[in-house]
């Protein structure tokens, strides 16, 4: 199974501002978001995530798999979601058997970190806003290995706005 990570960063790093708010995000991230949920139909999220895109702007609404990773289960906003406590190569096991090929994480910094540590995630989407943040969330936590990726692609989705597309050297 092919797991890809797609993230916005401001152009010092942080992939969510101090206040927590996606309001720095330009539309093009957003279609980017949505078009790689809708093309590889199995998402993988945080409980973080999810509180921000849950109900109305979670990118997969009647098919598809949603997985969020969370010790607490509550009432899914929609018939695609899965709250887990699985590991993250349990979770990959799992959407394998549903029959799955590729899987997108798209948040937070515990679950990309978690993916990583078990050296699941493939290749890394990275949407560099145009904005510089004082303080904000960093892209990963309590990560201790070093990875080095290849350049698999750069597109400039706006004026300001780039993609930069990386494979994980494995």
């Amino acid at each position: 199974m092919k797991i890809s990570v797609y993230i916005a960063a401001s152009a010092n790093g942080f992939i969510s501002n101090s206040r927590n708010v996606p309001d720095w995000l330009s539309p093009e991230y957003g279609q980017g978001f949505y078009s790689i949920c809708q093309k590889f139909k199995a998402v993988i999220m945080g409980k973080k995530s999810y509180d921000i895109l849950a109900p109305g702007y979670l990118p997969l609404t009647t098919e598809g798999t949603t997985v969020v990773l969370t010790s607490k289960h509550e009432k899914p906003a929609n018939e695609t979601v899965v709250f887990t406590q699985d590991r993250p190569t349990e979770i990959a096991g799992m959407l394998k058997d549903k029959g799955y090929t590729n899987a997108v994480i798209i948040g937070g910094a515990i679950t990309i970190s978690a993916f990583l540590k078990a050296n699941l995630v493939d290749d890394i989407y990275f949407v560099i806003e145009p904005r510089l943040f004082k303080t904000g969330l960093p892209l990963l936590q309590d990560v201790d290995t070093d990875n080095e990726l290849k350049l698999l692609g750069v597109e400039q989705l706006n004026d300001n706005t780039v993609q930069v597309h990386y494979a994980i050297k494995k």
